[in-house]
Parts: C-alpha cells; structure tokens; sequence
C-alpha cells in the first residue's frame, strides 16, 4: 500500500495517513486491482470510481425504543484480608473494660448515635462462656467510628470507665 500513489494529495508527502479500507479487491469483485481508500475521502487508484466520504457518521442503527432507566445497583462490600493493598479504613471499634451487664442491645443503642452499624459482637469465654469486657463494633462509615471514639473513651458506663478505640484489625 502505498500512500502516495494516485488521488488527490491534501496533505503532505510524508504525512501519515490515519485510517483506510479496502473497497475494491480483485478476489471478490471482477476489479483490475485493489482499491484504498485513506481517510475516508483519497483514494490510492486516481478516478477510481467510489465515492468519497463526506459525511462520517455512526453506523450502528438508532434504537428509539430504548429508553434510559435508573438503575439502582448495590454497592460492593470489600473484604480486607491479608492480600489487600492500601490503608485500612478505619470502621471497627474495640471497647475495653466494659461491665458485665452490658449486652448487644445496650452496645447498639450507645452507639447508634454516632453513625450506622454494621456488626456487633460481645467477646465471651469460649468455655465458660463468662462476659471478657471486650467487644467489637464495626460502622458503616469510618466518621461514625471516630466520632464513637472521640465521645465514649474514657467514660462511665454501668459504672466502669470504658476505653474505646480505632482497630486497624
């Protein structure tokens, strides 16, 4: 394929040509020999006989019929395992030295005044199943978390000072 040979030149001897197509070929159609055409309107046979391109536009046929909806898709829960790569959000709460009486009801409702909840878990002795006064609480934004942090270290619940904070797991 030589650009350079027949047609009209608009462009300059060693410019490039960007897109062709082959339009006539000696094996489908009876054609003395393949035909080009460079950019939709040069062609490489002078007077070859094919229109040229004017007016580009998509090929694709226009449906009117479709029409656009929203769609409402879920949002990805990502897990943070041993091959994630990045920092952490810092999501999940550990409570320390909490009283005994304190179960996953009160936990939720002293909570849920910093942001939404996603989990809670209340650690007990895998044995004797006795309270340990540690539980996780992890959100579902890494605002409420800090704010539960920023509010509830150090405070009294039920009588004991609480700690509370940030687990980067």
């Amino acid at each position: 394929m030589n650009q350079d040979s027949g047609g009209e030149c608009a462009k300059g001897p060693g410019a490039p040509w960007q897109n062709y197509k082959l339009v006539a070929d000696p094996t489908i159609r009876r054609v003395p020999q393949k035909v080009y055409r460079y950019d939709g309107v040069h062609f490489s046979v002078p007077d070859a006989g094919f229109p040229a391109i004017r007016d580009v536009r998509d090929p694709r046929q226009r449906r009117i019929w479709t029409k656009h909806r929203d769609i409402s898709l879920p949002v990805p829960k990502f897990k943070f395992d041993e091959y994630y790569v990045g920092s952490v959000p810092l999501k999940e709460v550990t409570f320390a030295r909490l009283n005994d009486n304190v179960k996953e009801a009160f936990l939720a409702e002293m909570c849920r005044k910093f942001g939404d909840i996603e989990e809670i878990e209340i650690l007990y002795n895998p044995k004797t199943r006795k309270h340990l006064g540690l539980a996780k609480v992890v959100f579902t934004s890494t605002r409420g978390a800090k704010e539960t942090v920023k509010n509830l270290h150090n405070t009294s619940v039920m009588g004991n000072v609480i700690h509370a904070l940030l687990d980067i797991k």
